[in-house]
């Protein structure tokens, strides 16, 4: 193969019109100066994006910090103006061993020369093509920032918000390239609800993102912000129902958060980190792992093994964000819950999240055993866990549905799974008949309290109905429907199961995850032949 080098290089020539014509003069199909990031005639005329949509007055009514997302033409000038029309057409071609490199780096590519300028171009041209595509939408950012933290960060909570705020409202005097595409992760997975009118232009925007995010692996080391944009990559692959990216994915964050040390807690390596930095790395590593473990889930079939290995039972779990937005403040020796606590001890949100996929994990573990090797001792240490740990939660977290969607729904979804491998090995002749009726009574009854839940939150008014079903809770009822599918074919009739307030509560799903239309879909043929004759 011929080695070339990138000066080799050149940009493609598209169309009739002038190869290096920006977006508004190839529309009227006249020839330009264009060089990116902006073109003279344009500038001239007045015709550039000035502003995001909001405003300075909204934003400081609507913020908890003084940020000042207002992005106009003075504060971006030194920022490319580049429409996503415009980073498609611009770059070099990926050929063989060539690199797909935006046009604006060209001049910086022989013998890397001018480093240290090249890493403030990278940094303006991420955060300039950032705040286009946000423009292009009609973005808020306020808007986009409240959506994630209702709605996402309270399951995942990967993202330490007053830190994150911060940077952002410093993009404008301090571009990072890796701000701006943590910036673009967050725009992907929140968003209007109108799957038809939006899937066609996000997945645009997630291929722009995906090449971002593998061109930061080659320019700049492992960071912190990196692995939260992957995670949140992942969180889109997951809502799109792209499950063998997802768990390739979810194993590159893992290679980055390896390399970060994340899995070795601060004080185990004495390394000196601010305590909100130190919280804001566990965060990632536990997001990362509860992550691996649905993913395993849903799209591997247990077949793959686990991109995160277990952490140490010493290892911290996070604390409740309420001591993030004072982070002057000290946190108590006392605060900082660890894999070890026990389970009676009441928790967060999102740490109850890592303890339930802990034994999640652990029930994967014991799906992969062959039969030769699988005992029922092993089988009752994972089953007595799951009794006590969601007879514990289920005191401790009575009454609403959206508390019901975190660790509860993990722990059902996990017993359901590992009862129902007892069956499939009951099939293959590996268990007793006794042990068999157990599973079933069993499956049967976390099946019901799955049903149970699902009536009550679609028995609610649309205005108390959370906006996006966690994705446990996805997880959880499509474990159920599958379970019931199941047993519909192995045992018959025999087993009946009123299906619509799953089915009913997936489509609602489906507004959020594409992932809840696959279990949609099985639980509506399964109702239609249950009501054929």
């Amino acid at each position: 193969m011929r080695s070339s080098t990138l000066a080799d290089a050149k940009p493609m020539a598209v169309g009739p019109y002038s190869p290096n014509a920006c977006a508004l003069c190839r529309s009227q199909k006249r020839r330009c100066d264009k060089t990116l990031p902006s073109c003279s005639r344009c500038i001239k005329s007045e015709f550039s994006a000035s502003s995001l949509c909001l405003s300075v007055t909204d934003t400081q009514k609507r913020s908890k910090l003084s940020c000042d997302y207002a992005w106009n033409a003075t504060r971006t000038e030194g920022l490319p103006r580049v429409s996503l029309s415009d980073f498609l057409l611009f770059h070099v071609p990926v050929t063989q061993d060539q690199l797909w490199l935006p046009g604006s780096f060209q001049a910086l590519q022989p013998h890397w020369d001018n480093i240290s300028f090249r890493r403030v171009d990278i940094d303006n041209y991420f955060v300039g093509l950032a705040m286009a595509t946000l423009t292009e939408q009609c973005v808020s950012v306020e808007r986009m920032l409240e959506e994630y933290f209702c709605n996402i960060h309270p399951w995942f909570s990967v993202i330490i918000e007053p830190g994150f705020r911060k940077r952002l409202s410093n993009l404008h005097r301090e571009p990072c390239a890796e701000t701006a595409m943590l910036l673009l992760a967050v725009s992907l997975v929140t968003g209007s609800h109108d799957r038809s009118s939006n899937d066609s232009h996000r997945t645009r925007i997630y291929q722009i993102g995906k090449y971002l995010f593998s061109f930061l692996h080659l320019q700049r080391e492992p960071s912190l912000e990196m692995v939260q944009s992957g995670l949140l990559l992942v969180l889109y692959e997951l809502r799109a129902s792209r499950l063998n990216e997802a768990s390739v994915s979810v194993g590159n964050c893992a290679r980055l958060g390896y390399t970060l040390r994340l899995n070795i807690d601060h004080t185990q390596q004495g390394g000196n980190w601010p305590w909100i930095e130190s919280e804001e790395r566990r965060r990632v590593w536990c997001g990362l792992y509860m992550l691996d473990r649905i993913i395993c889930q849903v799209a591997t079939e247990f077949r793959a093994p686990h991109a995160v290995e277990e952490p140490d039972a010493s290892y911290r779990l996070p604390i409740d964000d309420i001591f993030c937005y004072n982070p002057k403040t000290p946190v108590p020796g006392n605060s900082y819950p660890s894999l070890s606590t026990p389970v009676e001890i009441p928790l967060c949100y999102f740490a109850r999240e890592i303890q339930a996929s802990r034994i999640l994990g652990q029930v994967q573990m014991l799906r992969r055993l062959s039969d030769a090797v699988w005992s029922y001792e092993q089988f009752a240490v994972v089953d007595r866990k799951l009794m006590r740990f969601m007879k514990i939660l289920f005191e401790q977290t009575p009454g609403s549905w959206a508390v019901l969607c975190g660790a509860n729904a993990i722990c059902l979804a996990s017993a359901i799974s590992l009862h129902q491998d007892r069956l499939l090995r009951a099939a293959r002749g590996a268990i007793s008949p006794t042990d068999l009726d157990t599973s079933i009574l069993a499956i049967t009854a976390y099946i019901k309290m799955v049903r149970d839940i699902c009536a009550k939150f679609d028995a609610l008014e649309p205005r108390r109905k959370i906006p996006c079903v966690p994705l446990p809770a996805v997880m959880c009822i499509g474990e159920a429907v599958l379970a019931i599918r199941y047993l519909k074919q192995s045992y018959g009739l025999a087993y009946q199961f009123d299906e619509e307030p799953f089915q009913r509560v997936l489509t609602y799903a489906t507004r959020t995850w594409n992932l809840a239309g696959m279990f949609d879909l099985l639980c509506q043929r399964s109702i239609r032949r249950t009501a054929d004759p």
